[in-house]
């Protein structure tokens, strides 16, 4: 409330929306803490465990829960959802070793990883930009941990091009072929010579 200015009904409401959205989510969250209050560990992403001794010394959501393992539960609860950020650096490892093995090589730079996305520089080339869209592309879209495999709920992601500085951003259509991206690129330049 105090962060955002915002009045404690206009908070609330916007918390259980969140939790009315992310219901499913909040389910899978904790039938694993209970499960590590049986297991003493809760299993993340890519099967990394984080021990969680003192929830398994009490029964996960009682009343007499001490605070201490109430604390230990909310820190694994948040590593249940924030290991998955690891799924964004095994999109950047295969990503770059198809650069490596690639005629590409010399024109693709990996600089940063921050959160769901990766940041690179690449050669100013229009095979090189259809390329690295399609490749990284596929490489974002990986979902194969049995835990986040859905049938209609899929990882996505899209490549977007900042020219001529990082206020403006061309956002590139999954798959875009040369002509597509000169098309973007160009629109963007003109709608850029406008405004100014």
């Amino acid at each position: 409330m105090s962060n955002l200015g915002w009045s404690e009904e206009k908070a609330k409401s916007v918390e259980a929306n969140y939790h009315e959205l992310y219901q499913v989510s909040d389910q899978y969250v904790q039938d694993r803490l209970r499960q590590a209050s049986k297991e003493g560990y809760v299993e993340v992403a890519f099967g990394l465990r984080v021990r969680t001794p003192l929830l398994k010394q009490v029964l996960y959501g009682s009343r007499s829960m001490p605070p201490a393992a109430a604390a230990e539960g909310r820190t694994a609860g948040n590593a249940l959802g924030q290991s998955y950020g690891l799924l964004n650096n095994r999109a950047a490892i295969e990503f770059q070793n198809k650069v490596w093995a690639s005629k590409y090589r010399y024109d693709v730079f990996l600089v940063a990883l921050i959160h769901d996305a990766i940041y690179l520089i690449m050669r100013d080339d229009i095979e090189v930009v259809e390329w690295v869209n399609r490749e990284l592309i596929k490489s974002m879209q990986w979902q194969e941990l049995p835990e986040i495999q859905h049938d209609q709920v899929k990882l996505g992601a899209a490549l977007d091009l900042f020219w001529p500085d990082w206020a403006h951003p061309i956002t590139l259509p999954n798959d875009a072929d040369q002509n597509t991206i000169k098309r973007l690129c160009r629109e963007a330049q003109a709608e850029l010579k406008q405004a100014a």
